[in-house]
């Protein structure tokens, strides 16, 4: 009888684990600070529980229906204009696992669906991917293991060379990772689509592969199974840094001008120390073995049109010495995503756009790890859906992030 209720408890345990975070009624207010002063009193909302940015600029606020007549009292207080544009958040989480599970449902017995960009793909599939191209494509493409997350998953990185699948050590070095931030799954599938396309079809790419590209697609992999399974609102990784906050924010784990926290469960935590987190470790331990070729760093996320580049972790900003070369990259790149009919980008200096931020992945890459240049993307959102990007977008988004790779490559 004891090993029978055990075992009920076990399954009990595993149901409980499987079911969603529920965010009903919860609401997304679109807001529109004019000054730094407004913009100080709304960050002062970001790491209260309850409240969750969906852009590091607050111009996106997700509030818990307990604080929802205080925060519109806020915004009124300060002038700020505002918009509610999700009255129910689980609502549309919901709208996009219903259309997971009939996408699966449908393709059941159909044999290999993952090369598709009709759905987000699962951390098994997107490795599972990986591993065949580097078995199809044995002398461009090698897939490795560069280390371990806090759940025992792999870490795994791809490079694309025409030099049998290795970084030559005599051509530029284009570094990418997508998917720190666990919920921003736009980012992933647009990282997985440049592999898709660089691997798949080389031969109509001479101009990018010129250069070298190694690349993380998936930079959070505990965290981002634990959005599928679990919460999909997670930001951070599944390390559990005291006995009641699990989670670090990777983004903020970098040793570049790192800022410590006390608040270990706020979506911003950064770690006990810098380069605290495998993830990091792993992604700066592969930095360091290409450390003479590094040339272009970008981290991929959602949301918000943007192309920043360093740095970010003071006011009044402190730009990186070759800002004038960032600039006329960053516009180029944005000026091909409008020749192909997305959306405009803005381009500009992290701080100066957005929110500062210490111990960013991006001012790493551009004050540390040697990069000649460097910036975050913050792919376009599925209008008012945020994170929640309709499946019938990714193709378009992942279209629109690549016109953005190929600009940078061919200007470097």
């Amino acid at each position: 009888m004891k090993c029978l209720a055990a075992f009920v408890l076990l399954v009990l345990a595993a149901v409980v684990s499987a079911e969603q975070v529920s965010y009903r009624n919860y609401k997304v207010y679109a807001t529109q600070t004019t000054s730094r002063e407004q913009q100080s009193q709304l960050k002062r909302w970001e790491d209260l529980e309850g409240v969750d940015f969906w852009d590091r600029a607050g111009k996106r606020v997700m509030v818990h229906p307990r604080l929802q007549q205080k925060f519109e009292l806020f915004l009124k207080a300060h002038n700020i204009s505002n918009q509610l544009i999700i009255q129910d958040v689980d609502a549309t989480i919901e709208a996009e696992r219903k259309y997971d599970r009939e996408y699966r449902q449908s393709r059941i017995g159909s044999g290999r669906h993952t090369i598709s960009f009709d759905h987000f793909w699962t951390l098994d599939e997107i490795y599972a991917y990986l591993d065949e191209l580097a078995v199809d494509y044995p002398s461009l493409v090698t897939v490795e293991i560069v280390g371990q997350t806090h759940e025992g998953r792999d870490i795994k990185a791809i490079t694309i060379s025409t030099s049998n699948g290795q970084v030559s050590g005599t051509k530029p070095v284009i570094f990418i990772d997508g998917g720190i931030h666990a919920r921003e799954w736009a980012a992933i599938m647009s990282v997985v689509y440049l592999i898709h396309e660089l691997a798949e079809h080389s031969d109509q790419y001479a101009d990018m592969l010129i250069n070298e590209w190694v690349i993380v697609p998936a930079a959070n992999p505990d965290g981002y199974e634990f959005s599928r399974t679990s919460n999909r609102m997670w930001r951070k990784n599944r390390f559990p840094p005291t006995i009641l906050c699990t989670g670090v924010d990777l983004n903020r784990n970098w040793n570049y001008q790192w800022a410590s926290s006390s608040n270990a469960c706020s979506d911003t935590f950064p770690g006990s120390a810098a380069h605290s987190e495998r993830e990091t470790q792993a992604l700066v331990g592969l930095m360091n073995r290409y450390s003479a070729n590094l040339k272009l760093y970008l981290a991929v996320h959602t949301y918000g049109n943007l192309i920043l580049y360093p740095f970010g972790y003071a006011w009044p900003s402190v730009p990186v010495s070759n800002a004038a070369d960032h600039i006329a990259m960053g516009a180029k790149a944005a000026a091909a995503v409008s020749a192909v009919g997305g959306p405009s980008y803005t381009v500009g200096n992290s701080a100066d756009v957005l929110y500062t931020a210490s111990g960013a992945s991006d001012d790493y890459a551009a004050g540390a790890a040697g990069f000649t240049y460097s910036f975050t993307l913050e792919l376009t959102g599925g209008g008012n859906q945020g994170f929640d990007l309709p499946a019938s977008q990714i193709a378009a988004v992942a279209g629109q992030t690549f016109e953005i790779f190929r600009s940078m490559a061919n200007d470097i």
